[in-house]
């Protein structure tokens, strides 16, 4: 059995912008018109399948971030 990924909920705008994305590619540069279903399910299956991939590269470029800055903190210190 399948485990269920856990994904990053989005809003009713997020979602209906994103299909409007996917059917304007679609369209643009494959030459093919997908409906709202097909490109819901499409949308869905790359938050499903690269969502938590992405989500994971934030979370590390916060952290390389947040370090850097902690780092900084250690420049301010004064010598004994």
């Amino acid at each position: 059995m399948k485990k269920k990924v856990d994904t990053i909920p989005l809003t009713k705008e997020q979602r209906a912008n994103g299909i409007d994305k996917i059917k304007e590619y679609a369209l643009e540069h494959l030459d093919v018109k997908l409906g709202n279903l097909q490109s819901e399910m499409f949308l869905d299956f790359i938050t499903e399948h690269f969502g938590s991939y992405y989500y994971n590269v934030g979370i590390a470029d916060s952290m390389a971030f947040m370090t850097d800055k902690v780092e900084d903190f250690y420049l301010l210190m004064k010598d004994e």
